[in-house]
């Protein structure tokens, strides 16, 4: 296995190529990412509390039942990225005939394919610095999106969810270096 960062590793099979990118985070990140849905969850039994005890007005009810959508919906959203940071992966393929590229949390995900044949480039995604895209993209807190963009005539795939530039920019180069290989070219 050979490693690009601390996320990246790649290996070169006898007709494919695999690239394995994680998702961990440092533990106290992690552990404030558990007491925030811990905290969340709570607030969601109190809504769900006071929605049901019939203490309330019926105005006051569609109130709470908006938040309570509201809160699920969050709640969701929470769980999932929590459990992205603890086991996710993103597993990429590169064969000749296949890019396979798959996020999966625990080994569920939806994989997603490409020809390789018909992929035109791979390039990294020059956001900048101070941009709010940027800063929310790099938020713990959230999943995040691929920062390198692989375009086919078909059509596209982002990878490599919340990589720095640098390891973008590495991993964007091995990844033309294995298609060229794969191809014959």
């Amino acid at each position: 296995m050979k490693k690009i960062g601390n996320r990246v590793s790649f290996e070169k099979h006898e007709d494919f190529f695999t690239i394995i990118i994680t998702s961990k985070i440092e533990k106290w990140k992690e552990n404030a990412m558990l007491v925030w849905l811990i905290c969340w969850s709570f607030c969601g039994a109190a809504f769900l509390y006071y929605l049901f005890s019939g203490d309330v007005l019926s105005q006051e009810k569609i109130i709470l039942a908006v938040l309570v959508l509201f809160w699920i919906y969050l709640e969701i959203r929470i769980f999932k990225a929590y459990m992205w940071r603890v086991s996710g992966i993103e597993f990429i393929k590169i064969d000749a005939d296949r890019f396979t590229h798959k996020k999966s949390i625990k080994g569920y995900g939806k994989a997603n394919y490409l020809n390789s044949n018909q992929i035109i480039k791979i390039n990294p995604i020059a956001l900048k610095d101070n941009s709010i895209n940027k800063v929310f993209n790099d938020s713990f807190w959230l999943i995040g999106n691929g920062v390198v963009h692989v375009e086919s005539s078909q059509n596209s795939l982002y990878v490599g969810s919340q990589l720095n530039s640098l390891a973008a920019k590495k991993l964007s180069i091995e990844m033309n270096k294995m298609l060229r290989i794969v191809a014959g070219k």
